[in-house]
This record gives C-alpha cells, sequence and structure tokens, in this order.
C-alpha cells in the first residue's frame, strides 16, 4: 500500500510503498477515504512547533474518515465494512489516575506517552491505516453525506468537546475569543447547535466573522478587537447584552493575553471561562477578582467518546451542519498542495485529501 512518509521533522514528507499489515488485537485496520488538515501541518512538517513527535519514520495525520477492512483480535463492536471516523486522542486503558494520553500521528502528550507512540506511530496520511478500536467511532447512518465532508468532523470536535465540559445550557449567552480561527468557528456553529441565546463572536478583523453572523440568523454578534482590554471588554458586555454566562477561548498562539482578559472581564458573576487555546505567554488574573466575581476558569483539553458520540448524533439529526463549512479537496498524491492550502484557511475553512477522489494515490 502507499503512505506518506516523514523520516523526521524537517525532512521532505515522501509518498512510499509500504507493508500492510493485519490489525492486532484490540485494534482495526481502516481503509481511509478522507483526511483533514490542521492548519499547522507545513510548521508541524517541517519541526518548527517542538512537539514530540512519534519515532520515525511515521505517516502524520490526525483525524480522519474511512471504512474498516479488519478487525483484530478483542473487538467486539466493529465489523470489516462499517463506515468509521478516527480520531488521534488515545488514553491508556488503565486504572490509574492519571492514565498515559498522546495524539496519535501527531505528538505525546504526557511523559509517560512514549510507549503508546512505539506502539501506533503512524496517523492517517496512508493508504490503510490501523488504530486501537478506542479511537474509532461508527458513522453508521451517515452513509448519505460524502467521506471528503464527513471529515470536517474533525474540525468541529475540540471545541464541541470544551464547550459541553463548560456546561453550555440552552438559552446562555456565550462569547467565542478566537471565532476567526480553525477551531474557533467551529465553536460558533456548536454553540448554536447546543442551544445558546447569542453567540458574541471575537476576532481582530470583521471580514472572517461575518460568515458566522449569516450562520447565525440574528443570534451571532461580532466584535472586532482592539487589544485595549477595557475597551474590549466593555464591547463584549454590550454585545451580551450586559454579560457573558460562558466564555470559550480558543486563541491560536497569542503572544499577549488581551483579548482572553477581555473574554474573561465579560463574564457576568458566575460565569465561566474554558480555556482551549495555544497561548504563548501567562494569563495575569487576579485573586479578588476571581472571588469576587463567582468565576470558574476551566483549562480542557481535547473531548471525551461521549463528547464525539454526541456530535455524531447532532449531525445526523441536522442540528449540526457541516455544509456551513466551505470545503477544499484535493487528491491524496497531492498532499503538498493541500497542505499549503491549509495554511491560508480561516473561519468556517476545512482542507481535506480525498481518498476517493479520481487519481487520489498517484
Amino acid at each position: 500500500m502507499k503512505a506518506w512518509m516523514l523520516d523526521e521533522p524537517g525532512k521532505a514528507l515522501a509518498l512510499r510503498e509500504v507493508p500492510q499489515s493485519q490489525p492486532r488485537r484490540n485494534a482495526v485496520l481502516v481503509r481511509m477515504e478522507a483526511v483533514p488538515l490542521l492548519s499547522y501541518t507545513r510548521d508541524y512538517v517541517e519541526g518548527k512547533l517542538g512537539y514530540a513527535c512519534p519515532p520515525g519514520p511515521f505517516s502524520p495525520g490526525t483525524n480522519g474518515v474511512g471504512r474498516i477492512v479488519a478487525v483484530g483480535e478483542g473487538v467486539v463492536a466493529f465489523r470489516a465494512g462499517q463506515r468509521v471516523a478516527v480520531n488521534p486522542y488515545l488514553i491508556a486503558d488503565e486504572t490509574v489516575r492519571e492514565p498515559a494520553q498522546a495524539l496519535l500521528g501527531l505528538t505525546a502528550i504526557s511523559a509517560d506517552s512514549g510507549a503508546l507512540m512505539a506502539d501506533f506511530p503512524h496517523g492517517t496520511l496512508r493508504e490503510l491505516a490501523e488504530f486501537p478500536a478506542s479511537t474509532v467511532i461508527v458513522l453508521d447512518g451517515l452513509d448519505e453525506i460524502d467521506a471528503a465532508r464527513l471529515a470536517v468532523l474533525g474540525k468541529f470536535a475540540m471545541p464541541f468537546g470544551g464547550l459541553r465540559r463548560g456546561r453550555l445550557s440552552a438559552g446562555e449567552t456565550v462569547a467565542v475569543n478566537g471565532a476567526s480561527g480553525y477551531f474557533g468557528s467551529a465553536a460558533v456553529i456548536a454553540a448554536l447547535a447546543l442551544g445558546a441565546s447569542k453567540v458574541v463572536a471575537l476576532g481582530r478583523r470583521l471580514e472572517p466573522l461575518q460568515a458566522l453572523v449569516e450562520q447565525g440568523r440574528g443570534r451571532v454578534v461580532p466584535v472586532v478587537l482592539t487589544g485595549d482590554v477595557a475597551q474590549d471588554t466593555a464591547a463584549i458586555r454590550a454585545a451580551s447584552g450586559g454579560g457573558v454566562d460562558l466564555g470559550f477561548d480558543m486563541v491560536g498562539h497569542a503572544t499577549d493575553a488581551n483579548a482572553t482578559l477581555a473574554t474573561l472581564r465579560s463574564l457576568r458573576r458566575g460565569g465561566r471561562l474554558v480555556l482551549m487555546g495555544s497561548m504563548q505567554v501567562d494569563l495575569p488574573i487576579t485573586y479578588r477578582e476571581m472571588l469576587q466575581n463567582n468565576w470558574e476558569l476551566i483549562g480542557h483539553f481535547m473531548y471525551t467518546r461521549a463528547d464525539y458520540l454526541a456530535l455524531i448524533s447532532m449531525v445526523a439529526s441536522g442540528q449540526i451542519a457541516l455544509d456551513a463549512v466551505e470545503l477544499k479537496s484535493y487528491p491524496f498524491a497531492e498532499l503538498e498542495a493541500a497542505i499549503d492550502a491549509a495554511v491560508r484557511m480561516s473561519g468556517l475553512q476545512c482542507t481535506v485529501v480525498d481518498g476517493n477522489s479520481q487519481h487520489a494515490w498517484g
């Protein structure tokens, strides 16, 4: 079979013929049909992010959609021919307080996750991918949706998990910091689907927020941030009608904390702020502010299995429309062009490599 291989970060990706293996115990083998690309895939491949990568050579790639072609011993719920989503978030199935965790095809997370990465070094950018059964989600009932479109699930899973961790209730007001970004834009759509009465979409430019306003049909209010904490806090409070119930921070690689601070200070008394972004500096919060306002600050990583199942149910019922996302699709053989396109993504856009397209693998 063919697979995109990376010998180590900083080296060139190469499309190679590699041996095809059968799935091991408690694992499944999936024929990949579509794989979404992260906007920072180029930086990752070039070794600019400092991630703890799998031992090379390996196939990168995180999420994806495909069909199971074989199951290993011990697999109970899955069968060959089933359409599934693959997600990279692997947590060791061990009864300890802090089990090892990793993002397969991307990076180690905990200090003890090296063994997970060694067992499953490859991600989704290969014709056939072996994954632990615990990272696969069945997509029964969604056969009418094209695989490339279904791959957009990977854009929604992370913010969907964060909003549920923040206990978003129907009728609440939400502010999304980083709403013009890849995951932040999906957070706006997910918050609407989960029943938010109003979503304040925060970004540095108005243009990327306009598509979200159109999707919201009167329930999305854009706020263009100035960088002045007091001014931005006042603008968010005004747009939300007096204060926010739930803040969701998905800011990417920010070099100052001003937008996150403005989101925090826009909360009503008793409000919650979920942190899921990748800010590069400390968040300077005061003890007195947190105490007097009864605020709750929630750091959250990724999502649970229950979150992903709920997301799929909402897509199947039509509560979340994946076609709200502008899709750019490339054959697997044109991965380099797809990576370049992914760098240019903003807002409600997604770049996918499509294994079902003509001449997909060259």
